[in-house]
């Protein structure tokens, strides 16, 4: 019976988890920006290129921009901020986010910048995505 129970409730919260990040997917528009990185051969990906050119703010104005906004909360300043790139686009901002390489997820919570308007914001929302689930 205690098993039963256990599986029930297993099966439960993996409902949960998983209706929660597709309802996360359907109500936003969610660009992966680079793909491939848990092998470590990360590359830019179509679509988050096209979604630069579209828009005013660039990939390294945006990097300077979440610096400036880290600094301003004494966060660590990265070393050269033409170097990387946001982990996600998620509607019209650059989400600056965390990757789990071992599990293959991306944080869909961090700090974003509106790539329009240049202003920062928090996704403070806690989901994780697979490149997968981004990519369908």
């Amino acid at each position: 019976m205690r098993i039963h129970l256990r599986f029930i409730l297993l099966g439960f919260l993996l409902f949960i988890s998983c209706s929660k990040k597709s309802r996360f997917l359907n109500k936003h528009h969610v660009i992966l920006v680079t793909k491939n990185f848990t092998d470590g051969s990360e590359v830019l990906t179509k679509e988050a290129g096209i979604f630069e050119k579209n828009h005013i703010i660039k990939f390294q104005e945006a990097n300077k921009i979440y610096e400036n906004f880290l600094s301003n909360e004494d966060q660590i300043k990265t070393k050269n901020s033409s170097n990387y790139y946001p982990s996600l686009i998620i509607d019209e901002y650059y989400v600056y986010s965390f990757k789990n390489l071992k599990a293959g997820n991306i944080a869909a919570f961090g700090i974003g910048v509106n790539a329009n308007t240049g202003e920062p914001q928090n996704f403070t929302e806690e989901i994780w995505l697979s490149e997968k689930e981004i990519l369908k």
